[in-house]
């Protein structure tokens, strides 16, 4: 029996060649889910609020329909 020689391949190659198939995703919509995701399961315990949290609260909250004496 023989056996055939291969050159192995690197880490690298081997994850780009899963990107490139679809089996990993490595894009930003992929890590903002991962950090939903780990932001809903722990909370602020682990990384703690974030700076624009209080930011975001705020438009969050502002009326859908602003009066036309408002300026934009």
């Amino acid at each position: 029996m023989s056996l055939s020689t291969r050159t192995p391949m690197t880490d690298t190659e081997r994850v780009l060649g899963q990107i490139e198939r679809g089996e990993v995703r490595a894009d930003a919509d992929a890590a903002r889910q991962i950090a939903a995701r780990h932001q809903a399961a722990y909370g602020d315990s682990v990384w703690g609020p974030t700076r624009d949290a209080a930011w975001a609260d705020a438009i969050a909250d502002l009326p859908a329909n602003r009066s036309k004496d408002v300026r934009p």
